[in-house]
């Protein structure tokens, strides 16, 4: 029988051998962790960063519901002889649109109209009885170029004390009045320094109502057409303003409280015509007048379109 021999120190190598075999193992496992710990955060340090902001997206910036302005033309209408037939003038404030209501002193329901409109948001107006050429009464308490500048004034006053919340006069008829600077002057010494303004009916070419008016330093208009001069030619008119404030950017029409002028505006007012301009009263067209760029208008020796009336 063959017998192997075992050195005395073989148990020691081997020990030593898988001793080292140990410690190589655990220095690899040491070198990777820590190899590991390099390439990646702790894992607490993902619960703790915040999440990547998303990149910045342009995008258009939409006006705010109700800012979008409005570009079309104005028109300030005016509807004079307010307060004569009141079933009339109430007819007026239903039209459904801003507008401006110019109330004759005399006439008995004045005070209580005038204030119904300015409670609906129209603007209201005094529309001073004036001397005409010819023989046509413009009826009580009008001005003549024959008073006294104090009596002028006291007549003023007492007319613009019947139009509660008044901010201006325009005349009614007025031609031969108008016609006269120092007549005028007379007439409108009294808006001087009370934020009132004028506007000129244009009722002749010769006026000097604005050169008068700009001379106290007033805000002063002029209406651009009479859209009821001729009864018959109402349709035509409505469409002439409208060419007009397309031409112009804005413009000031006058009419009547009677049946033929508001059975037209309201037939017409339901037109693609109509929706074409942006309607407002001479309050809001004299701000926007006032904007840069823009200048109220002045009436001395001019005439509007399409002629004068009474």
């Amino acid at each position: 029988m063959t017998h192997r021999s075992i050195h005395p120190a073989a148990p020691l190598v081997s020990g030593l051998i898988a001793a080292l075999a140990f410690l190589a193992g655990a220095a690899a496992f040491e070198i990777g962790r820590a190899s590991a710990q390099t390439d990646s955060p702790p894992a607490e340090s993902w619960t703790a960063s915040p999440e990547p902001a998303a990149p910045a997206i342009s995008a258009p910036v939409l006006p705010v519901a109700g800012t979008v302005p409005d570009l079309r033309p104005v028109v300030a209408l005016v509807m004079d002889d307010a307060g004569i037939d009141p079933q009339l003038t109430r007819r007026v404030m239903t039209l459904g649109i801003p507008l401006t209501l110019s109330f004759l002193p005399y006439a008995d329901q004045t005070p209580e109209l005038a204030m119904m409109a300015a409670g609906q948001g129209h603007t209201i107006f005094l529309h001073m009885p004036m001397e005409p050429f010819g023989l046509e009464d413009p009826g009580p308490g009008a001005l003549n170029r024959y008073l006294s500048p104090e009596e002028t004034a006291r007549r003023v006053n007492a007319a613009l004390a019947q139009v509660p919340g008044a901010i201006g006069l325009n005349n009614h008829m007025g031609s031969a009045f108008t016609a006269d600077l120092s007549a005028m002057r007379a007439a409108l010494a009294p808006l001087a320094g009370r934020d009132l303004m004028f506007l000129d009916s244009l009722t002749s070419g010769q006026s000097r109502a604005g050169q008068a008016a700009h001379d106290l330093g007033l805000t002063t208009l002029r209406r651009d057409i009479f859209i009821d001069h001729d009864a018959g030619e109402i349709d035509t008119m409505l469409d002439a303003l409208v060419e007009e404030a397309h031409r112009r950017g804005q413009a000031i029409a006058i009419g009547h409280p009677r049946p033929g002028t508001l059975d037209g505006l309201e037939r017409w007012l339901a037109t693609d015509a109509a929706r074409s301009v942006r309607f407002v009263t001479i309050s809001e067209y004299v701000e926007l007048m006032q904007q840069p760029g823009q200048h109220t208008s002045v009436s001395d020796e001019t005439m509007g379109l399409f002629g004068g009336a009474e």
